[in-house]
């Protein structure tokens, strides 16, 4: 329900609980057609809204912040209570591209047995844009010269940056390279958000933001940021700092952890 705690985890196979539960909920998304759907929330990013923040810009106003990161960080948090609205227990699943340097297998069929798979494209209308928009979102993975997706060492030093202000613009940095490799209307901000995996690759970066608060806190972000207002989610960048108060933790995987048998007589003190 709405509100729980939930995990992230990395994206697996269409047959794993967590990705079975994430693509039923998409599923159900996709069939609203009002503003609770999955392409509503879409347009949110580019077109028709243009709420999106990227390198300190907003066509909303001639304001410059960084408000790339606590921005995103609030849109997947709409996105996954929405979902969680429709299938108790939905998450975002996250794709780590350095461990997987592929569309993660999910995503990359058309259908999964007899169904569409929600998670392969989507049908994009927009007749307020200019001109209106009417097409399926596509990809061109890995085909656009000089494009690479990052690598581990590149993220390890990435995450060693200890300056939020650094470790903010190289982040996004890594970021376009993504949407570039993956090509198609991933490369569009108009559309980018329109395609499925923008998300998953979205959640990704907002790991390697909650990785680096992990290390680092909070410090060393602007004090004048933290009331600013991300629209349209009635959230400031200090309402988005703390995941769990969002209701979701980030895990490597849903593997249990083994704990040791209790010794018999002994104590738990």
């Amino acid at each position: 329900m709405t509100g729980s705690m939930v995990y992230r985890l990395p994206v697996g196979d269409a047959s794993a609980p967590h990705m079975a539960t994430f693509i039923q909920a998409m599923t159900a998304s996709k069939a609203i057609s009002d503003n609770r759907g999955y392409n509503h929330i879409a347009g949110f990013h580019g077109a028709p809204d243009w709420f999106c923040w990227h390198h300190q810009q907003s066509r909303r106003t001639p304001l410059q912040a960084r408000l790339f990161l606590p921005w995103h960080r609030a849109y997947l948090w709409w996105l996954e209570q929405s979902l969680q609205d429709l299938v108790a227990g939905a998450s975002l699943p996250y794709w780590d591209w350095v461990a997987q340097p592929a569309i993660p297998g999910a995503f990359a069929p058309r259908r999964l047995g007899t169904a569409a798979n929600p998670l392969f494209s989507t049908q994009v209308v927009v007749p307020t844009a200019s001109p209106p928009i009417r097409h399926r979102t596509v990809r061109r993975a890995g085909t656009t010269p000089g494009a690479q997706l990052p690598l581990a060492d590149e993220i390890t030093q990435l995450l060693d940056d200890s300056d939020w202000a650094s470790f903010s613009d190289r982040v996004e940095d890594f970021h376009d390279q993504v949407h570039v490799w993956v090509g198609g209307d991933m490369a569009d901000i108009t559309t980018a958000a329109y395609d499925p995996v923008f998300f998953a690759h979205h959640t990704m970066i907002d790991r390697l933001w909650y990785l680096w608060q992990v290390r680092y806190g909070n410090g060393g972000i602007p004090a004048e940021l933290l009331d600013e207002p991300l629209m349209p989610f009635n959230k400031t960048t200090a309402d988005v700092l703390d995941v769990q108060r969002l209701g979701y933790e980030y895990a490597a995987s849903a593997a249990p952890i083994p704990m040791p048998a209790p010794v018999p007589g002994g104590s738990n003190g």
